[in-house]
């Protein structure tokens, strides 16, 4: 069952972002991770407190995510947006089995 990891950074420096982005394309090779949403908010229907922009990866699993987040090498983009954005919350939260939605 594929894991996601869901992510809402504020960058502060959009140069580095640019690096960050080079950096965590690389780093999701091995692990089998790959960008599903990458953007701003298209629109906020309801609630409050929505962000701005939103990142969504796939792994093949929830264990592939949490390797990925702590291997060697995703360690220098996480360090480039430890130093250049502000992150507000990033969680890996499981799939849903294919057949429960048909």
């Amino acid at each position: 069952m594929p894991g996601y990891l869901v992510a809402h950074v504020t960058w502060n420096d959009t140069e580095a972002a640019g690096r960050y982005f080079d950096l965590i394309l690389e780093s999701l090779k091995p692990f089998g991770g790959r960008y599903l949403v990458r953007g701003p908010i298209d629109a906020a229907l309801e609630g409050t407190g929505a962000p701005q922009r939103l990142a969504v990866l796939e792994f093949p699993s929830v264990d592939a995510a949490r390797r990925w987040y702590d291997s060697e090498q995703y360690r220098p983009a996480r360090g480039v947006r430890g130093e250049s954005a502000t992150t507000h919350w990033l969680v890996i939260v499981d799939g849903v089995p294919q057949n429960l939605g048909s």
